[in-house]
């Protein structure tokens, strides 16, 4: 990198200009020992100086200490002073001593100093690595751990961005976490790629994109990226931004930045698998309930069946004597059964219209009065013995509703509630102006429904246990084609405990446009 060579003569001049400031000192100590207080050899105090310089700068500045230490007071307290000849020989084994003890104890002083330093950085390294490991524990999706996680990376790795993009390869990854997500990721330019040796370090090489030479970014930042891996795929990318002048990640920092790539790459693949595995789940359940509700079906289609057959085969029978009113009692029946299998044939029909998404509402302005009126005219004969109440509904405006649809939705709350509620059970329907939707009610006042139930009355082939002896279960498709055609209308439906004490469905219907509020 450019600016790598300025940081190591910064670094360079720094522990020369702190060499020179300890030996200044210890030279004026020594001075001022020697000459004003009379102490005979005060060379020792060199040794404070080395011993400082190895704890500040380390080893090697130290012994360059020792040896400046050694040449200077040879040079300016040993006789002929100003030269570096020595005429006691006494002065020269001083000297020695001097040299030795110094390089000693900087040589000593330097790696005590250099493993305390490697102990912090190991231990600033498994905190780092002991928080990406508890963010990605403690979440249930790797991603909702990743924005917390990169901005640690980006504190202790002491990166100016980090992101994460997720994708096979550079150009289809999505950032899915940002140090800096109030701006635009970097483009694919020239940027450096950690390249995993086979002994487990990692290396950082430099990489061009394909195209003419990229020249070097002009923020001051340069771009380094390693790839996430898992299961022998590439998945994603951390990338990171660093300031030039610190040069590339140290190598501490590097194998932070590498595990926790790994150990992401890995998370992503675990929550994959999980998903694949969940799914699989889903289906072979889906597949269990798909059985279950065709032999239930299968029943409610065999039951009326049956019972043409039998008043069938007892009409035809001439050994069965029969008068014609009875003969007319069993058609009707044959009649009525037939009707209720098909009522039973066309709900699943549309049920699979609106699942499949081929059902289309037309809708047209109808005032809910005549919707409410013709519905429960056509129902009279299943409410037989149900009083009936209608509200008032003739000031309420037209709504957009699909006319056969709306009917449909109508007989089958109608129908549910004689079906589920007593003979005597009151039917009341009343209806109001709501934030731009008519909602109309029908509700009953018959045993209703457990509270547990009302969020699951809208699935599909959903049963509510009965609440009351000889009530007669339906299909389970009645709310869900209900809820079906009332959404393709553009309205809402919703379940509740009614004032009547049973149950109660609110239809909101869409107030038609250009009708009056």
């Amino acid at each position: 990198m450019p600016r790598t060579k300025s940081i190591e003569w910064y670094g360079f001049a720094t522990t020369v200009a702190i060499s020179l400031v300890a030996l200044t000192a210890s030279l004026l100590g020594i001075f001022v020992l020697e000459e004003w207080v009379g102490v005979r050899d005060a060379s020792t105090l060199f040794l404070i100086s080395v011993a400082a310089v190895a704890y500040l700068r380390g080893s090697l500045a130290a012994v360059v200490t020792a040896l400046g230490a050694f040449l200077a007071y040879n040079f300016f307290f040993v006789p002929p002073r100003f030269t570096f000849a020595v005429a006691d020989p006494q002065h020269v084994l001083s000297l020695l001593i001097l040299l030795v003890v110094g390089v000693a104890i900087g040589r000593l002083t330097g790696l005590q100093r250099d493993h305390a330093r490697l102990a912090d950085l190991r231990e600033r390294e498994a905190r780092a690595m002991q928080a990406v490991s508890r963010a990605l524990a403690a979440s249930k999706r790797t991603t909702d751990a990743l924005p917390a996680l990169v901005s640690g990376l980006a504190v202790d790795a002491r990166l100016a961005r980090v992101w994460i993009g997720l994708g096979a390869t550079w150009r289809n990854e999505l950032v899915v976490a940002d140090t800096g997500a109030d701006t635009a990721v970097p483009g694919i330019g020239l940027h450096n790629v950690l390249r995993r040796e086979a002994d487990g370090q990692g290396e950082w090489v430099r990489i061009s994109p394909p195209g003419p030479p990229a020249s070097p970014r002009q923020d001051g930042l340069t771009l380094y990226r390693i790839e996430l891996v898992g299961g022998g795929e590439v998945i994603g990318s951390l990338c990171a931004q660093r300031d030039a002048r610190l040069g590339p990640p140290e190598e501490e920092e590097t194998r932070l930045l590498e595990a926790a790539a790994d150990q992401i790459g890995q998370a992503i693949v675990r929550d994959r698998l999980a998903e694949q595995a969940t799914e699989l789940e889903v289906t072979r359940r889906s597949e269990e309930l798909k059985s279950a509700l065709l032999d239930s079906v299968s029943h409610d289609l065999r039951t009326p069946l049956a019972a043409i057959r039998a008043t069938a085969g007892t009409l035809a029978d001439p050994a069965v004597p029969m008068s014609g009113e009875k003969a007319r009692a069993m058609a009707l029946e044959i009649d009525s059964e037939a009707d209720r299998l098909a009522r039973l044939v066309a709900d699943l029909l549309d049920m699979s219209r609106i699942e499949g998404g081929a059902l289309k509402a037309s809708v047209e302005p109808m005032p809910p009065a005549e919707i409410v009126h013709a519905a429960v005219d056509r129902a009279r004969d299943r409410l037989a013995g149900h009083p009936i109440a209608i509200g008032a509904l003739d000031d309420l405006p037209p709504v957009a509703v699909d006319p056969s649809a709306v009917d449909q939705v109508l007989a089958n709350l109608l129908e549910n509630a004689a079906r589920h509620a007593a003979a005597d059970a009151r039917v009341a329907i009343s209806g109001m102006v709501e934030e731009g939707f008519v909602r109309l009610r029908v509700e009953d006042s018959g045993p209703g429904v457990p509270a547990d139930a009302l969020p699951h009355l809208f699935e599909k082939f959903y049963r509510v246990p009965p609440r009351r002896e000889r009530a007669r279960q339906g299909t389970g498709l009645g709310l869900a084609l209900v809820k079906g055609l009332v959404e393709a209308m553009n309205g809402r439906v919703s379940a509740s405990i009614g004032d009547l004490g049973g149950l109660a469905i609110d239809l909101r219907l869409p107030i038609a446009a250009g009708a009056p509020p």
